[in-house]
């Protein structure tokens, strides 16, 4: 038991099992579940459980046709930088997916809103770019803006995957997310990047269970 869970008065085991990986990508996702089930608690109407066993079943069919995500990832081998886009309520996801991927490959990815754009991002994309955008269509108007977005990338040469229930043309490479009811899509759109950081670790011959100068436990003040 951790020393957060003994000082507390009351504390919710994620009960997912020993984390193995420094980069705790299972306690995350676990983390997630708990606070959708709390959310609940709070107001019962919603009924998280049994949309979020619709959205358990999402998270198995991006696991069951995960060979786009190796594909992508033998794309992404040989890259410095990689930028991640999310809007709203998919910006954190977008910070948490650029950390797994800095954490596991030692690529500098950045997690960015999609409307500061223009705020300095912008500047950075050309030929050698590679952009994911966070683009499920649970806001027709969010969505529509991140494919404008999209084009100002395009236009200045940097490659963009979407990560999206729908696909579109601007995208050069697309990874799927199944339909599942709109307040989910940030448990599931994490699992891609998880993936991504899996895969292209094992591309470029690095342990993810043990990266490098990492430690599960941080003791330093």
């Amino acid at each position: 038991t951790s020393s957060l869970a003994k000082t507390s008065d009351a504390f919710i085991g994620l009960n997912c099992g020993y984390e193995v990986g420094v980069a705790a990508t299972k306690s995350f996702t676990s983390q997630l579940i708990i606070l959708y089930r709390l959310l609940e608690k709070f107001d019962p109407s919603l009924k998280v459980s049994f949309q979020l066993n619709m959205a358990v079943q999402g998270l198995s069919k991006i696991l069951d046709d995960k060979q786009i995500i190796i594909e992508i990832s033998k794309k992404l081998k040989n890259i410095e930088n990689l930028y991640i886009l999310g809007r709203g309520v998919h910006y954190p996801i977008a910070k948490e997916g650029a950390l797994k991927i800095k954490e596991l490959t030692y690529v500098h990815a950045e997690g960015i809103v999609t409307g500061e754009l223009k705020h300095g991002p912008l500047a950075l994309m050309d030929k050698s770019a590679y952009v994911i955008m966070i683009n499920p269509n649970d806001d027709p108007s969010s969505y529509a803006d991140n494919l404008s977005n999209a084009s100002e990338i395009k236009s200045r040469g940097a490659k963009i995957i979407g990560v999206s229930n729908k696909s579109d043309p601007i995208y050069d490479y697309w990874i799927p997310l199944p339909e599942v009811p709109k307040i989910f899509y940030p448990l599931i759109e994490i699992i891609p990047f998880q993936l991504i950081a899996y895969y292209l670790s094992i591309e470029k011959g690095i342990d993810p269970d043990y990266p490098r100068n990492l430690a599960k436990c941080v003791t330093v003040k």
